[in-house]
Order: structure tokens, then C-alpha cells, then sequence
């Protein structure tokens, strides 16, 4: 039992255990009660994490559709645009095919995963009916007139908060969902160097490498992250939108693109690549600002190439750093790295929000 599992191996008398199961029990029934005002719905929830997906959005929108199928429900996972390298080794790993693209959800009933911005999701969302959200960032844009769901957690993945939804709902998490988890919390927390790592990821990571079949898993992510790194058959554009993300702030709009890197060498070459085509990139942006995040995350390098779109955003971007950063000519220079999530968005979004309305 999954429940039996999450005792961490203790030992205890056979009484006590079967006191515990029936408490487990009520609370599996405690928690399923929330999806009663689903009963009778026989349309197709379409579960979706945001633009440009990275592994987590990805990964958490398979899982918690296969979730919704464990419960009886007809949901089928989708992507709003093309999966990285990364996100494809961790599908190919798990024996997962790649989710069908979604083109418009106007009509649709949708899953959120790993994002609640309309700027981020998917097109004609306004004209859905959004019955759940279950992310790990700040509260966004998306509004509801019907009950929802709304499940978010300050955790280094949505795919934790997943894992422990399968737990909440009795679900056993079976071997492919294992890697799929083991494969977005990695990523999302870079193997736990992130700053928005928390005890739960890699408790949560340990207990689903049994199941998983993962016997050496620094070795998994460093095949994740050269499957990362490697961009192969990408364009430098299609570098910038593979993880790229826009915000509201105040008055002002802003975008921050993430590129990963291997070495500091490498990262300096993707900077100065990112900040040649910010002139062809950006007409196809609707932002004020925008900003390219290239980390080099592993073993032990931690560090931050951060470039700025044009004048405005580097104002913005050094009002932000507070001095924080070197500047090289190119970039702004932080060593360690930090998260986009958890230190540059808020950062920014606190400089526009004394911006004055046009």
C-alpha cells in the first residue's frame, strides 16, 4: 500500500497498523470528496501546463491526467508548443509518448498544471471551463465562475504536489509515473541546487527510485541535463522560446527566457548569442521588457548570465539586482545562481510595480 510505503519503514505491532489503515481510509475518502462536483461529467478534461513546457509542466500534465483516468475520469494530457531535449529523454525513459499539441482550449473543460497565468496558457482559455489548477508559483491571472480546485504549494515541482495528490487519493504510483516524477522534480529544482528546493522533493525523490527502477540518479540527470545543454537541430530562436515565460506586473508586461548551459565558457557564447537576436525575436513578443536567464547548474557551478532586451530592461534588470551582479559587457554576472521563479520574477515585478501608469 501506498500508504503503508510513506511510514518510512518504521516498525510497528499489527493492532496499531490496522488502526493506521483505517485512518489512512477516511482520509483517501476525506479527500476524494472534493472531486463530487465532477460526478457526472462525461465531456474530456484536458489537462495542460503552460507555453514553451519545460519537463515539470510537461511530465505534471501527464501524471495528473493518468491520475484523473485512476479516478474514473476521461482526461487526456496535452502541450501547448514543442517539448525540449530534456523533457523528451525523461518521456523516452519512462516509455511515454509525447502529449498531442492543443491548439485552442475555447469550448474545452481544462486541468491547469504549473502555471494559472493566461498569458502563459493556452490560447481561447478565456472561453474554457478551468475546473482545477494545480501549480507552484504566485497566483495569476486565471479566474473561474464554477468550483475549482486550486492546489498550490510553495514545493520545488508541481510534479511534487502531484505525488502527493496520488498519496491523498489512495493512488499507487506505478513505474512509469515514478520516472516521469523523479524526472520533473530533478529538473525543476536542479537536482535540489535550486533555491526553491524543499524537503519534500527529495524525500519524496527517494521513496520513488524503488519504484522507478533508478539505481544511480546523480547519473539520470546528468543524462537529463546533456540531453538539456545539447539544443541540437534548434534554432537560436527556438533556443529563446523553449522556456520562455511572460509576466504582468503593475502596469508594465516582461519576459524572461531560460537557457541552460554546461560551463561558464558555454555560457557566455549561448548570452551573447540570446542578446543578437533580441531585435528579431521581440516584434513577435507583446512585452515591455524582456530578459534571457542562461544557468549553468550542476555538480558544483551555479551561476547566472542574465541579458537585458534593450535600455529599458537593463534599467529595469540592474534596479532589480541591486548591484548583485558583474556586469561583463554582455551580461549581468551572478555567482551562485538564483531562481527565475523564486528571486528574478518577484524582483522585477517589485521594480515595475512603482512604474506609474501610462
Amino acid at each position: 500500500m501506498i500508504a503503508a510505503a510513506f511510514l518510512y519503514g518504521r516498525q510497528i505491532g499489527e493492532s496499531a497498523l490496522a488502526e493506521y489503515e483505517t485512518e489512512q481510509a477516511g482520509r483517501i475518502l476525506w479527500n476524494r470528496a472534493e472531486l463530487q462536483y465532477l460526478e457526472g461529467m462525461d465531456e474530456t478534461i484536458y489537462v495542460t501546463g503552460h507555453k514553451s513546457p519545460d519537463s515539470d509542466s510537461v511530465c505534471s500534465a501527464i501524471l495528473y491526467a493518468h491520475l484523473l483516468r485512476e479516478l474514473g475520469f476521461d482526461a487526456e494530457p496535452v502541450v501547448l508548443g514543442a517539448i525540449n531535449n530534456e523533457t523528451r529523454f525523461i518521456l523516452e525513459a519512462a516509455g511515454v509518448e509525447e502529449p498531442p499539441l492543443l491548439e485552442d482550449a475555447s469550448g474545452k473543460t481544462m486541468v491547469l498544471v504549473d502555471h494559472s497565468d493566461y498569458l502563459q496558457s493556452a490560447d481561447g482559455l478565456e472561453d474554457a471551463k478551468v475546473i482545477t489548477v494545480i501549480d507552484h508559483h504566485g497566483i495569476g491571472t486565471v479566474t473561474t465562475s464554477n468550483q475549482v480546485i486550486y492546489d498550490a504549494r510553495p514545493l520545488g515541482s508541481t510534479a511534487t504536489i502531484i505525488g502527493v495528490r496520488y498519496y491523498n487519493y489512495g493512488v499507487e504510483i506505478d513505474q512509469q509515473s515514478a520516472i516521469l516524477l523523479i524526472g520533473a522534480i530533478l529538473s525543476d529544482t536542479s537536482q535540489f541546487k535550486s533555491d526553491n528546493t524543499t524537503p519534500a522533493d527529495p524525500d519524496l525523490l527517494d521513496y520513488l527510485s524503488k519504484i522507478a527502477g533508478i539505481e544511480d540518479i546523480d547519473l539520470f540527470y546528468q543524462d537529463m541535463y546533456k540531453a538539456l545543454i545539447s539544443y541540437d537541430g534548434q534554432s537560436d530562436e527556438e533556443i529563446f522560446f523553449s522556456d520562455y515565460k511572460e509576466y504582468e506586473s503593475g502596469w508594465k508586461s516582461f519576459a524572461i527566457a531560460s537557457v541552460q548551459a554546461y560551463d561558464e565558457e558555454a555560457a557566455k557564447m549561448l548570452a551573447a548569442r540570446m542578446k543578437s537576436i533580441f531585435p528579431s525575436v521581440l516584434p513577435s513578443t507583446d512585452v515591455d521588457f524582456a530578459f534571457v536567464q542562461v544557468s549553468v547548474f550542476h555538480d558544483d557551478l551555479s551561476m547566472n548570465y542574465l541579458v537585458a532586451a534593450d535600455e529599458a530592461s537593463t534599467e529595469v534588470l540592474e534596479a532589480a539586482l541591486y548591484g548583485k551582479a558583474v556586469f561583463d559587457g554582455t551580461s549581468y554576472v551572478l555567482k551562485p545562481g538564483v531562481s527565475r521563479r523564486q528571486v528574478l520574477v518577484p524582483e522585477i515585478s517589485e521594480v515595475l510595480n512603482g512604474y506609474p501608469k501610462e
